[in-house]
């Protein structure tokens, strides 16, 4: 039995090898008979490229020391306007959603508003390079990569921090698997402070009585304005954010929670609790070296209508001028009643909506007109002088050193890092306890090429060799036991 598991966990060892080889090739051909070329645009394969998804590419950017960026999770137009009508009026003002992108609001003659794409490039993991099979098995896709309209919040978040675009459940991977790099390992890198703040699901909100108080918050405590306030004043009074500027990202994420149970009170809740935080913080930021972004990641289910559907949820609600203002849910893919046959809940989706994006500061105007998701990672790195393309960010791990020590008895290999970059929290590698089987140092090797760059190429070629080590060392203790045996 022993030995079976050491040949198990040997012959998995050196699966995994060739799984990383496959993360490391060059990218497929485009098959138009498998839907993965665009007829109006770029094909798949161009548009999984680093920043290829662009649509102003060639708009250059203004400095800003600062940047804030919100999102609101499935915050498309209708939630805005769900919200705006029921606590302002149809022809109300938020004081924060209103404002940033309206050059007449803040005085701001840079401000800007304008609309962005979402839409991904796999339905799963199943349109990667290496997806799974009905059974969870690893399969090669010759074909990998396929353009679906309607985006997750994972593959969205990804799009603006890395300017990739990727597959749905993809985080900071593009669909070869590759890694790449994200705004704030991009901010740090350079010096900066950086900040993520994000709220907690709603407990509390019910869809019939929307009374605007503190109740509609659940149990989350802090508001989202309190939690905005307090990173602010860290990152102000951070020493790096004083000397090098700062990079925070405000999410409101239960929006979308609350639009996936159709909950209509709940959502309108977290729209003006994300609108409060906005509001704070430009009349706490400096507009002229900060720049601010308002946006969401995906597109949702709510709808505003003048009377109840026959074939969807509705909720009808009183608004801000008195009228009954019917909110609309049909995105459901499955029935969800309860034993009385009433709706249960929990199984809306996103949609595939362009969204709307708005921003005042130094380079807001870059914002103005149709852009993609990818487009706020080159506007936000632009602005604050970060690195964008393949081989900056390839150099700033020129002269890094790569170890890769053993743990838990030789059995799992982990990689180890140290970049020369300005400011980095981890500059100084800790002392080595585990001992190091492998080594390594990432030249400035320009010519090497490749969808990891010079310095991933160095790291998989480290790592793969640090497990082939491992598990030639398993082969020969199984074939030693069951000789002794």
């Amino acid at each position: 039995m022993g030995n079976h598991k050491a040949l198990t966990s040997a012959v998995a060892a050196i699966a995994s090898i060739a799984t990383l080889g496959a993360l490391a090739a060059p990218a497929f051909a485009v098959d138009a008979a498998n839907g993965t070329y665009s007829p109006n645009g770029k094909s798949v394969a161009e548009l999984a490229k680093h920043g290829a998804a662009q649509r102003i590419a060639a708009i250059g950017n203004k400095s800003a020391k600062n940047v804030v960026l919100f999102i609101g999770d499935g915050m498309g137009d209708s939630e805005i306007t769900i919200a705006r009508d029921y606590l302002k009026g149809a022809n109300g003002h938020f004081d924060g959603l209103d404002a940033v992108g309206q050059p007449g609001a803040l005085d701001d003659v840079q401000a800007g508003t304008g609309q962005y794409t979402t839409f991904s490039l796999g339905d799963g993991s199943k349109d990667s390079a290496v997806g799974k099979d009905g059974a969870g098995k690893l399969v090669a896709n010759p074909n990998p990569g396929k353009l679906t309209p309607v985006t997750d919040s994972s593959v969205s978040g990804s799009a603006w921090a890395t300017g990739t675009k990727t597959y749905n459940n993809a985080v900071d991977v593009d669909i070869y698997g590759n890694p790449q790099l994200n705004l704030f390992e991009l901010a740090k890198a350079a010096g900066k402070a950086t900040g993520n703040v994000s709220t907690a699901e709603i407990q509390d909100a019910t869809p019939t009585v929307c009374t605007p108080n503190d109740a509609w918050l659940g149990n989350r405590g802090a508001s989202l304005k309190d939690m905005t306030k307090k990173a602010l004043d860290l990152l102000n009074a951070n020493p790096n954010g004083q000397k090098n500027g700062f990079l925070l990202q405000v999410e409101g994420a239960s929006i979308d929670k609350q639009d996936h149970n159709a909950n209509a009170c709940g959502q309108i809740g977290e729209t003006d609790d994300f609108d409060q935080a906005i509001a704070y913080a430009i009349k706490n930021v400096d507009l002229t070296n900060t720049l601010v972004i308002v946006t969401a990641d995906h597109a949702h289910t709510s709808q505003v209508l003048n009377a109840q559907p026959a074939y969807a949820l509705s909720t009808v609600l009183k608004s801000a001028d008195g009228n009954n203002m019917v909110v609309s849910y049909g995105t459901a893919q499955e029935a969800s009643t309860d034993a009385e046959g009433g709706y249960n809940g929990g199984d809306m989706e996103h949609t595939g909506t362009q969204l709307r994006i708005a921003a005042s500061g130094p380079g807001a105007q870059r914002v103005i007109g149709l852009t993609d998701q990818t487009d706020n990672f080159y506007t936000i790195a632009g602005a604050l002088g970060l690195a964008t393309s393949p081989d900056e960010q390839n150099a700033l791990s020129k002269d890094g050193t790569v170890k890769v020590a053993r743990t838990q008895a030789g059995k799992v290999a982990t990689v180890a890092i140290q970049a020369p970059a300005a400011g980095s929290a981890d500059k100084k590698p800790g002392a080595d306890k585990n001992g190091v089987i492998a080594s390594g140092k990432v030249p400035d090797d320009s010519a090497v090429s490749g969808p990891l760059g010079a310095a991933g190429t160095a790291v998989m070629a480290i790592a793969i060799a640090a497990v082939m080590l491992v598990a030639i060392a398993m082969l020969i203790k199984a074939a030693r036991n069951a000789r002794n045996n």
